[in-house]
């Protein structure tokens, strides 16, 4: 693998993400923030955030197959999301949409809470960057 996923001791114990992604090797590839969108740009799941966040993931395994490649090759992930407190009060149904594409892969992950995005229709977004051999 092009890069290894560390936690140092004397970091907190992780939950749900990485703390340092080491590039070693390769080419990275940037994917853009994928928002809610569905392949005629409509927003899925309007008000309900788990039904966007698994959209996104979706939009992430797609944009990222798109350049050839897997999505256990995020060696980043940066989350933007409207509302922190409905992140938190559904942590296990997202989780559970992480793991249908990520499985129990975790990058180096920051959730940054974000007054609003670009439309307001959207709860989260999401971007990444690829490490590729």
């Amino acid at each position: 693998m092009a890069f290894e996923l560390l936690n140092p001791r004397g970091l907190e114990r992780p939950i749900g993400y990485s703390h340092v992604a080491k590039i070693t090797s390769g080419k990275i590839v940037y994917v853009a923030g994928q928002a809610p969108f569905d392949s005629s740009g409509t927003v899925v799941g309007k008000g309900d955030l788990v039904a966007q966040f698994r959209q996104v993931l979706a939009n992430l395994k797609l944009a990222i197959e798109g350049a050839g490649r897997r999505p256990d090759q995020f060696a980043v992930l940066t989350m933007y999301l409207a509302d922190l407190k409905s992140y938190l009060a559904n942590k296990k149904p997202i989780g559970a949409a992480y793991q249908e594409i990520f499985g129990k892969y975790f990058p180096a992950i920051t959730l940054v809470e974000v007054k609003s995005l670009y439309n307001p229709d959207c709860l989260v977004e999401i971007s990444g960057v690829a490490v590729i051999d």
